[in-house]
């Protein structure tokens, strides 16, 4: 009996006792040495964050791998944020199969962790070059720009994933992700007042924040307007996001008692950190009725509210602001040019407003019959929508305007080009040149122009200008090559700045041209 129940002590009894001690062990680990510890938890399958981790990769990024034990060692060095070794294992898989491009988005991220952002956005524009579009990758880059102060670069590259998935969850679960699981800001302890965790916060914050704006452009409104309350959710004195939240409830959403709600508190936080302006600008809205303000000083005010949002890249908003000006003062030419300009930046991102861009620019050349500035704007917009006649007549008119207009003179030779009218759109192109000599674009479209016109050796000398304006064009170089080796039957100098063009593919791992270029190397 004594015998039994001392086995009954051992094996049951003494059961909580000994899984007490091994917690704490575990608790002593944890305080010891933090890595190990997960280290520890992920070899005995009690939690396996590595696993979790590599299912997630897996599904956001499909590759077929041939062995998975490196990536798998590489993610546990970065959940135990020992990034150095997660460079050498991701560095050593990508050895081992250089088209993996998971590995080369999991190694810009950790470079990101340390705060090499330039190593980390040459990753991810790897990945981009290597064709493995897919929306994360963009709005890694755009972090990467972002944090490093580039405003227009990170904001084209949140643009750029937009098309490709329009929907907040991508950007929320990604930047979650990265950013808890990945280690991107580790924090010392579980509390909010930690170091890591209030940048960390500021810095999705932001980064939510022009993920909505982002979305406007493109007329997502409901995913923007999510996009902007997780952004004051993780930063409530965040003024802007409040701002934005009340134009899309009062322009897009309709539900002007909800924006002015918004609007108050923007407001407010403008006015606490003495962004007067700002502040000024939203009483405007909100005292929309008043009669007492003066009109056109208010249109002069969101004017310039629209150049600075231009300026910063946020088009959509410049429209919307430009719009607020016009409806102060009907006939503001500034505010209907601007937004014409605004809207062609749009279209160029791929938002089809190029209409809503000429209606702009036509009623500001109403206002003024002699507004040359608009009416080149205008001429550029008809070459972008191929009304190349229409064209043709307005940039016609800017000529008369001012003859001494090197713009006038160049898109006039873009018109008359696509109309093939080579000899009149050289003309055009030497006015423009020489009123323009170190235009890159007029010298290199003039080169195009004079192979179109036979004129070979005049081609050559405008490419040459273009390399001596651009000493690392390499498109110059090729056309040069081109024309010396396949017009001239020049074949040493063809030859000479092929080879130049060359290298400067390489570099830029360009091989659709390398391949034309060595085609005719070796001739």
């Amino acid at each position: 009996m004594k015998k039994k129940n001392k086995q009954r002590t051992k094996t049951d009894d003494d059961k909580p006792l000994i899984e007490e001690g091994l917690s704490g062990i575990g608790e002593a680990f944890q305080k010891l040495d933090p890595g190990m510890a997960i280290r520890l938890k992920a070899l005995q399958g009690v939690e396996s964050p590595v696993e979790w981790v590599m299912d997630v990769i897996f599904d956001l990024f499909p590759y077929a791998w041939k062995d998975t034990e490196l990536l798998g060692e590489a993610i546990l060095n970065i959940i135990a944020c020992e990034f150095e070794e997660a460079i050498e294992d991701l560095k050593g898989l990508i050895k081992m199969s250089p088209d993996a491009y998971p590995a080369y988005q999991l190694l810009g991220h950790v470079y990101g962790c340390i705060g090499n952002y330039k190593e980390e956005i040459e990753c991810y524009k790897k990945i981009i070059k290597s064709k493995n579009v897919y929306p994360q990758v963009y709005y890694s880059l755009g972090m990467s720009y972002w944090v490093l102060g580039s405003e227009k670069k990170a904001m084209k590259a949140f643009y750029n994933a937009i098309p490709v998935s329009s929907e907040f969850a991508v950007p929320e679960f990604w930047f979650t992700f990265t950013f808890e699981k990945l280690k991107r800001y580790p924090s010392n302890n579980n509390g909010t007042g930690d170091k890591n965790t209030i940048e960390k916060n500021r810095v999705l914050s932001n980064l939510f924040y022009r993920v909505g704006l982002g979305l406007i452009e493109y007329g997502h409104n409901s995913e923007a307007r999510q996009a902007f309350k997780k952004s004051i959710h993780l930063l409530p004195e965040f003024a802007e996001p409040y701002y934005q939240l009340g134009s899309v409830h009062t322009k897009k959403l309709r539900n002007p008692k909800r924006a002015e709600k918004y609007f108050r508190m923007a407001e407010r936080l403008f006015h606490e950190q003495k962004e007067f302006q700002r502040a000024q600008l939203i009483q405007q809205i909100i005292n929309v009725s008043n009669l007492s303000i003066d009109k056109n000083k208010v249109a002069e005010d969101w004017l310039k509210e629209g150049l600075r949002l231009q300026k910063l890249g946020f088009n959509q908003g410049s429209v919307d602001a430009y719009k607020i000006a016009i409806s102060f003062r009907r006939d503001f030419l500034d505010a209907y040019y601007n937004m014409g300009i605004a809207y062609g930046s749009l279209e160029e991102i791929g938002i089809d407003v190029l209409d809503c861009a000429l209606g702009a620019l036509k009623q500001s050349v109403r206002l003024r019959t002699d507004f040359i500035h608009g009416y080149i704007a205008l001429g550029a917009a008809y070459i972008r929508k191929e009304e190349y006649s229409n064209a043709i007549d307005v940039l016609k008119r800017a000529i008369l305007i001012n003859s001494k207009d090197p713009n006038a003179h160049y898109y006039f030779g873009v018109a008359l080009k696509a109309t093939k009218d080579f000899e009149k759109a050289a003309t055009s192109l030497y006015a423009s040149v020489m009123l323009k000599p170190d235009s890159l674009q007029v010298q290199y479209l003039l080169g195009l122009v004079l192979i179109d016109c036979e004129k070979f050796q005049g081609a050559c000398d405008a490419f040459k200008e273009a390399v001596r304006i651009k000493p690392d064009f390499a498109e110059g170089y090729y056309m040069l090559g081109y024309v010396y080796h396949e017009k001239l039957l020049d074949v040493e100098k063809g030859n000479y700045h092929l080879s130049k063009a060359e290298k400067l593919y390489l570099k830029m791992e360009d091989f659709g041209r390398l391949k034309n270029i060595r085609s005719m190397l070796v001739k």
